[in-house]
């Protein structure tokens, strides 16, 4: 058998899908608080008579060109799939496993709640080798706003079992040193069973989270949780224990995806206070005692 030719990584490093656009409404970013764990008396998030604040990784969803998904199209079409692209093709259209493993967004400024336009440019950034366990693709978003202020910047890193040993950057993976002591903030919360469900509805349509079957052909026990939806309810969380219902003062957030989590799942935010800005955090799967987030980061202003 043919040992497949490693795909050329160069050639989408700094390439991207170009200028596009989102339009969203209040419903829209209701619909987000909703979908990453909200509750009904959250109202700061959504009810649009409350004065209302936009959770900042709301600003993930351009990443997926999520509101103006097309039900027609196979999948969302994000800038990391440049690199899927290319693997898959290399590989004679099999798809490997892959997973959402990392998120980072810096706030230039609040997310407007009621009504926007984003216009977003993006690229692949880096192509990291991973070793034994395939690639990690790097890509990058700048979102504006209609009058072409920056909102946010946006990373994401994706792992694809397939072509490490490549002889790129090796990828090293992020260890945040947490304090030896007990958490300042714990919080327990439940991903309800019908959470993937929802958060679909904002255009991450991957028929890994709707279909038990596809997820159980690729070795799981049916459907699971979108990465950004479980990085969005730990931002969420984090924001609710250190700075309550003021999500306009986020600066940074930050978490790594551990591990695939299944709808109706028992979680637990536990959070450091670092300084007086600086919050670390774990989002921790207590069913089974792995952490769905770590090395997590919020803070503020």
């Amino acid at each position: 058998m043919n040992t497949p030719k490693t795909p050329d990584f160069d050639s989408v490093i700094g390439k991207g899908l170009g200028p596009r656009y989102m339009n969203y409404t209040w419903r829209d970013v209701a619909l987000y608080a909703l979908a990453v764990g909200a509750k009904k008396d959250d109202l700061t998030y959504i009810w649009e008579k409350s004065g209302m604040q936009t959770i900042p990784s709301f600003g993930m969803l351009p990443y997926l060109n999520s509101i103006l998904m097309q039900p027609q199209r196979r999948v969302p079409y994000a800038p990391g799939e440049l690199v899927g692209d290319l693997i898959i093709n290399a590989l004679d259209g099999h798809i490997p496993n892959r997973l959402h493993m990392g998120v980072d967004i810096i706030m230039h400024q609040p997310i407007y709640p009621y009504s926007g336009k984003f216009l977003t440019e993006d690229e692949v950034e880096k192509v990291f080798d991973w070793g034994d366990k395939g690639i990690v693709s790097q890509t990058k978003m700048e979102v504006y706003d209609i009058a072409g202020q920056p909102v946010c910047t946006l990373r994401n890193q994706h792992y694809i079992a397939a072509f490490g040993n490549n002889g790129r950057e090796k990828y090293k993976s992020s260890k945040r040193e947490f304090p030896d002591r007990e958490p300042d903030y714990v919080a327990d919360d439940y991903m309800a069973e019908n959470i993937a469900v929802l958060y679909r509805l904002l255009g991450d349509t991957y028929t890994t989270h709707i279909d038990p079957t596809v997820g159980q052909g690729y070795g799981y026990k049916g459907t699971f949780v979108q990465g950004l939806c479980s990085a969005g309810f730990g931002c969420r969380m984090a924001i609710q224990a250190a700075i309550p219902d003021q999500a306009k003062r986020v600066t940074h957030y930050a978490a790594q995806m551990r591990s695939v989590t299944p709808p109706g799942t028992n979680v637990q935010f536990r959070g450091w206070q670092m300084d007086d800005h600086t919050v670390i955090f774990k989002l921790m799967n207590m069913d089974t005692g792995k952490a769905i987030l770590d090395n997590g980061i919020l803070e503020y202003k």
